[in-house]
């Protein structure tokens, strides 16, 4: 489970905590309203459908990094925390997640900006504040980028 038993740095443990408190475990989703009605999702349906986002493991994550297009705008609201603690949890493991998380939230495509203006809907001002410090959090640890940046304006947008 993402965070859970873990000892964080104080700074670091706000970050989780802010992450946590912004983002509810209940209700979970449906598979159906949390994964797309596609092919190649059946590693989503066995790993994250009907789990709290809170259970799966940084692997298992890793394993459903491209569920940032083949989760519904819902179930990526739903999971986002998930994938975000598991970049803090363990980074290696983790590997590309913080990069998938950024090109999703400031993708420039047609189909980033379309799913984020509805995921801005789904998103209210402590989950938006959370997700801002976590960006703080992975910026300070990577090379700065230009969709780290239009990731914050993003965010800034929702609620």
């Amino acid at each position: 489970m993402p965070g859970y038993g873990r000892r964080y740095p104080t700074e670091l443990m706000e970050v989780v905590d802010q992450i946590r408190n912004a983002f509810p475990v209940h209700p979970i989703p449906t598979s159906e309203a949390a994964i797309e009605d596609t092919y190649c999702v059946e590693h989503l349906h066995e790993i994250l459908a009907g789990r709290p986002w809170d259970e799966p493991t940084v692997q298992d994550y890793r394993m459903c990094d491209d569920g940032f297009s083949l989760l519904t705008v819902a179930g990526l609201g739903y999971y986002l925390p998930g994938y975000l603690i598991a970049k803090i949890d363990d980074p290696e493991t983790a590997d590309i997640l913080g990069e998938y998380v950024t090109y999703t939230l400031g993708g420039t495509s047609d189909f980033c900006r379309t799913r984020m203006t509805e995921l801005g809907r789904l998103m209210d001002p402590a989950k938006g504040d959370a997700i801002l410090a976590w960006l703080d959090w992975y910026e300070a640890r990577v090379t700065p980028d230009a969709h780290i940046e239009r990731s914050r304006e993003t965010v800034k947008t929702w609620g």
